[in-house]
């Protein structure tokens, strides 16, 4: 198991590149994770929540994927005021932004010029590159390696040919391993035997989604996931996976009487709101229902006959695995701190 190392040591990948290093000099810690196969940003959410509530000062660096800011680096958030659309900053680091209270939200091509100023900004402690792990010019102290638990490594193959965009033989740079969307009967044990030759003795752990919540678009009020029980809807995500998604509607006993997908980040416009709309109104259903991250790509949505609402989902860790997880992290912090 790698160690935590002194800030100079494993900050950048190349000692002999010692301009980021002569100005990187402060305590603070890199955790980074590899996107793969699984939705990472709820385990970002869940990470920096962990981490704040220990009381460390911790900022969320993300590459901005789409957004169309200026410039080495950005600020989406500064823990309590958003500062950027989703056109200017990405939709993912806007909906870190609307998640995540008193944590900073940083894009940067550069990520060591965003942890820079994160330092300066924040004098933040712990930094946290959300889809960090293919980032090698820095040098984590920790890696975390996030694999769906129903398709973890897709059909083995290195996109385009498959879904992987890491060979298998690295996943001896990680840390830990964490199956997402796993419960307590889902395929750990056999795929604890694979990582036994993978992972060389790395933690695995387990996280599950749970709906948590329903945002209804032009109010401030929220809805109980319950309440798609028997309601006829309409469904429709952007997502790289959108089978999830429905599978999670089903779960919650939604009549789906139409599901539609779009390319995973796709900019809504007017014309497909409005043809969704009138779809929805053929078919009767009672609600238009998206993603919280699709929603936060609509930039408006006249009032009408069907509301739009989205579902919320987190990262839960089962209460075993949570015990192990925090011990797992934070003796890794402190021992730094």
């Amino acid at each position: 198991m790698t160690t935590l190392k002194t800030f100079l040591h494993r900050l950048i990948r190349n000692p002999g590149e010692n301009l980021p290093s002569r100005i990187l000099l402060a305590p603070l810690t890199f955790l980074s994770f590899l996107y793969g196969l699984a939705v990472r940003f709820p385990f970002v959410i869940l990470l920096a929540e962990m981490i704040r509530r220990r009381g460390y000062r911790a900022a969320v660096l993300s590459r901005g994927y789409r957004g169309k800011y200026e410039g080495p680096c950005a600020l989406v958030s500064d823990g309590d005021r958003i500062l950027m659309d989703p056109l200017q900053a990405g939709d993912e680091p806007c909906l870190l932004a609307r998640k995540l209270k008193g944590v900073p939200i940083i894009v940067g091509r550069e990520r060591w010029v965003a942890g820079r100023f994160a330092i300066d900004r924040f004098r933040t402690e712990v930094l946290i590159l959300d889809d960090g792990y293919q980032h090698l010019a820095l040098n984590r102290d920790l890696n975390f390696l996030l694999l769906d638990s129903f398709s973890p490594f897709g059909n083995g193959r290195l996109f385009p040919r498959g879904e992987l965009r890491e060979p298998l033989s690295q996943v001896h740079r990680a840390d830990a391993l964490v199956l997402t969307k796993g419960g307590a009967d889902d395929m750990i044990i056999k795929l604890g035997k694979r990582f036994m030759n993978l992972s060389e003795g790395r933690p695995v752990f387990r996280v599950r989604y749970e709906p948590e919540e329903i945002i209804v678009w032009g109010q401030e009020r929220v809805l109980s996931p319950l309440d798609l029980k028997k309601k006829r809807i309409l469904a429709f995500s952007g997502l790289a996976r959108p089978e999830s998604f429905e599978k999670t509607l089903r779960g919650l006993e939604a009549e789906i009487v139409g599901f539609e997908t779009f390319p995973d980040h796709y900019a809504y416009e007017g014309k497909d709101l409005e043809r969704l709309r009138e779809k929805a109104l053929r078919v009767g259903a009672e609600a238009m229902v998206t993603t919280e991250k699709d929603m936060v790509r609509i930039q408006d949505f006249p009032p009408g006959t069907v509301p739009l609402w989205a579902l919320s989902v987190r990262h839960l860790f089962p209460e075993e695995d949570l015990t192990r997880f925090e011990t797992f992290l934070f003796e890794r912090l402190d021992r730094n701190a």
